[in-house]
């Protein structure tokens, strides 16, 4: 076994149980671990699977937040539409036949190979970063969307999009249900979440200086289940090595199982979560952008 392997399960043997509970190692102590969301992350798992697609089981009650987004971007995309963080492109052919033309634009590679091995003929995708500005000419699109994608595209919206086009923004938020949240049942394995709303603090600093006028920013919440213990280890190890992986399962699974029998319930363990659906538009020539008047 390697050193660093060694050193993983040894911390996990430290902080197996502390306050009566029992806790797990941090997981990114594993040498091939990579932050989830990161461009190798994202290279890694475009690389195993060339999607971005949840392998979980994940039973939602209610409405679900893509659900309601979806259905609010159904009434407005139109004309030349650009998809913002499009993975794989799957959700941007969706909308082929509901536009003129549709645009995915994301940071990884081996998803935009995969989109362009599938997409429809008046689809088309173009890889790059929103850091680093958007490739598109001025006034270039009727519309835009991104479906828990980047914030760091909206400084570049207004330019690109038509005076009076539409934004509608999807993006996991803030603060989910303290007694409803996987740092509550398998503690040190997943983070809790963090106090106040940084994560919103950082949407509206973004949006005061993008120039776009936001009609709504509405928080929904989420409530799903985990079926089974295989879920949360799924979930935990996605996109993932397959190093990180086996050492995962080899020291945590019969722990996880303890957890999650510990908290389950007849549909599994309950999982709150946030997101925000913001809805906003390219500022016209006389108009003054005021992101702040939206309630939310």
């Amino acid at each position: 076994m390697a050193k660093n392997s060694v050193m993983f399960m040894d911390a996990g043997r430290r902080n197996l149980i502390g306050g009566g509970r029992i806790l797990f190692a941090d997981t990114a102590l594993h040498p091939d671990w990579l932050q989830p969301q990161s461009k190798p992350w994202c290279d890694q798992l475009a690389a195993q699977t060339g999607k971005y697609e949840y392998p979980w089981n994940y039973v939602v009650e209610g409405d679900a937040a893509e659900a309601i987004f979806t259905e609010a971007l159904s009434g407005i995309v139109r004309g030349k539409t650009l998809d913002v963080g499009c993975g794989h492109g799957a959700y941007t052919n969706r909308w082929a036949d509901r536009v003129d033309e549709a645009v995915g634009y994301d940071m990884t590679e081996g998803f935009i190979a995969t989109a362009n091995r599938n997409r429809k003929p008046n689809v088309r995708f173009v890889q790059g970063r929103t850091h680093q500005g958007l490739p598109f000419a001025d006034q270039e699109f009727d519309m835009a969307y991104t479906k828990k994608g980047p914030t760091s595209w909206y400084p570049e919206a207004q330019r690109i999009l038509k005076p009076g086009a539409d934004v509608l923004s999807l993006h996991p938020g803030d603060n989910p249900d303290a007694d409803h949240h996987l740092a509550r049942y398998f503690p040190g394995l997943f983070a809790p979440a963090p106090q106040g709303t940084p994560i919103k603090d950082l949407i509206r600093e973004r949006l005061a200086g993008s120039g776009l006028l936001v009609t709504e920013f509405r928080e929904l919440r989420e409530t799903g289940y985990l079926p089974t213990p295989e879920d949360v280890a799924v979930l935990k190890c996605f996109g993932q090595s397959e190093a990180v992986t086996r050492t995962f399962r080899e020291r945590y699974m019969e722990e996880v199982t303890k957890q999650f029998d510990r908290y389950r319930t007849e549909l599994g363990i309950p999982v709150t979560s946030v997101y925000y659906l913001i809805h906003a538009k390219a500022a016209k020539a006389a108009q003054a952008a005021s992101p702040g008047e939206a309630s939310g």
